[in-house]
C-alpha cells in the first residue's frame, strides 16, 4: 500500500530542483506556507492549499485554496499548516525551504517534526544538503547515500536502549544523552542502516557535503 503524502514547501533557503524528487511530488497533497508559495511557483508547482499570515510574502494571495491568519497567532506557518491537514491521515510529510535564515525559526520547524511524530507521522526537512526526521521509539532503516554522514540527537529527553548497525561506529542497548555530542557524524558503511531505540525522541540529521543535492530515495 502506497503512502499518503503531503509536501509542505516553507519560506525559509529554497532547494533546487533536483532536490524535490518527482517520487515525492507525484500524487501528493501540495501546501505553501507563507513565502513558500515563492519556492512552490518557482519550481513550477501548483499548491493545492496556501496557508499563513503572509508576512513575510508581503501580499495575501486570491483563490478559494487559501486561508489567511493574522499576524499575530500562536503557531508559526508552518505549524499552521501541519495542523490543518491533520485530520486527513497522512502518512509521510515532506518539508522543503524550511533550513537557514534565522536560527529560533530553524528550532521551530524542528518542533513541528517533532509534533508529527507525536501524531505518528514522518516527517523529514529537506535541503540540498540536508536531510532531517524526528522519531519516537521504535525500528527505522536509513539508506546509504554517498559522501552523507548520519548524526544523531537525543530531542527533549535521553535516548535509551538505542542499537545502530551498518555504520562506522555501531552501538548496543546504548544511551544517548540530550548533553553530548557522541552522536554527531557517524557514516553508512553498508547498503542500509538499521537504528533502533526503547525510550526518547531521537533526531537524525543527515548531512552531504557535495554540490550535488542530497537526493531522497
Amino acid at each position: 500500500m502506497s503512502s499518503k503524502k503531503c509536501v509542505i514547501f516553507a519560506g525559509g533557503d529554497p532547494v533546487s530542483g533536483s532536490a524535490v524528487s518527482k517520487d515525492i511530488i507525484e500524487g501528493a497533497f501540495i501546501i505553501a506556507a507563507d513565502r513558500g508559495l515563492l519556492l512552490c511557483k518557482d519550481l513550477g508547482l501548483g499548491p493545492d492549499m496556501v496557508i499563513g499570515d503572509f508576512d513575510s510574502l508581503g501580499h495575501e494571495p486570491e483563490g478559494d485554496n487559501v486561508i489567511t491568519y493574522p499576524v499575530e497567532k500562536d503557531d508559526t506557518d508552518l505549524m499552521l499548516a501541519i495542523k490543518q491537514v491533520r485530520s486527513q491521515g497522512f502518512d509521510e510529510y515532506y518539508i522543503f525551504g524550511a533550513l537557514g535564515g534565522r536560527l529560533d525559526h530553524t528550532l521551530g520547524n524542528l518542533s513541528c517534526l517533532a509534533l508529527l511524530a507525536e501524531y505518528g507521522s514522518r516527517g523529514f526537512i529537506i535541503s540540498d544538503t540536508e536531510r532531517v526526521s524526528v522519531m519516537m521509539p521504535g525500528t527505522y532503516v536509513f539508506r546509504r547515500n554517498d559522501g552523507a554522514t548520519l548524526s544523531l540527537f537525543a530531542f527533549g529527553s535521553d535516548i535509551e536502549g538505542l542499537a545502530l548497525e551498518g555504520t562506522k561506529y555501531e552501538a548496543e542497548d546504548a544511551r544517548l544523552s540530550c548533553a553530548s555530542t557522541l552522536g554527531v557524524s557517524n557514516e553508512i558503511n553498508a547498503p542500509e542502516a538499521v537504528l533502533s531505540f526503547k525510550k526518547g525522541m531521537l533526531l537524525s540529521v543527515q548531512t552531504r557535503y557535495e554540490k550535488e543535492p542530497f537526493l531522497v530515495n
